[in-house]
């Protein structure tokens, strides 16, 4: 009598079951899944968004709209909304020159626990905080942005960090700018 067949005749069927478990699960959360049926806006407020970046907190829906929610010569800030609920926030505004770091403790009151070497920006999983090179108003204002993305429930401080400093490099390419 062969030993090893038996066993391997045993075995077989109880990988089978379990590949096919696997199988329906997988199957089973790809239908469960809410799909995206919008674009990814690629501007918000007229400045150019890593939509890559953007996409990552953005979640299922059926429309996605962007709107400004002020704007003033000091400040603009805008709202990303997905079926009507406000996801991500991102801001452009004038202050007096202070590190990333001061003009993020007044737009949020979380912890902001990562900071770029060049002391730049500032961010965490749901929030950026950027400061513009060589960007300043007649007043000797710099200009500063914020992207927020407190309606979110997904936390990704390498997007994050993406996100801030793509829209920061388009405002100091745009004309808010020069």
């Amino acid at each position: 009598m062969n030993v090893s067949s038996g066993l391997s005749r045993g075995r077989r069927p109880r990988s089978a079951i379990a590949v096919s478990v696997l199988l329906f699960a997988l199957a089973s959360c790809s239908e469960d899944e809410p799909e995206r049926e919008y674009s990814v806006p690629r501007t918000v407020c007229g400045t150019a968004i890593d939509a890559e970046a953007l996409a990552k907190f953005l979640p299922p829906g059926k429309r996605v709209s962007t709107e400004v929610t002020a704007s003033s010569s000091k400040a603009t800030r805008c709202a990303v909304s997905v079926d009507g609920k406000r996801v991500v926030y991102a801001a452009q505004e004038w202050w007096n020159d202070m590190s990333v770091l001061e003009f993020a403790k007044g737009l949020t009151l979380d912890k902001v626990g990562h900071q770029t070497e060049d002391n730049r920006y500032a961010y965490s999983g749901n929030q950026a905080f950027g400061k513009t090179k060589d960007c300043r108003n007649s007043s000797d204002q710099v200009l500063y942005t914020a992207v927020l993305a407190t309606g979110s429930k997904h936390s990704d401080a390498a997007a994050m960090k993406q996100l801030i400093t793509k829209y920061t490099e388009a405002v100091q390419r745009s004309g808010v700018c020069h």
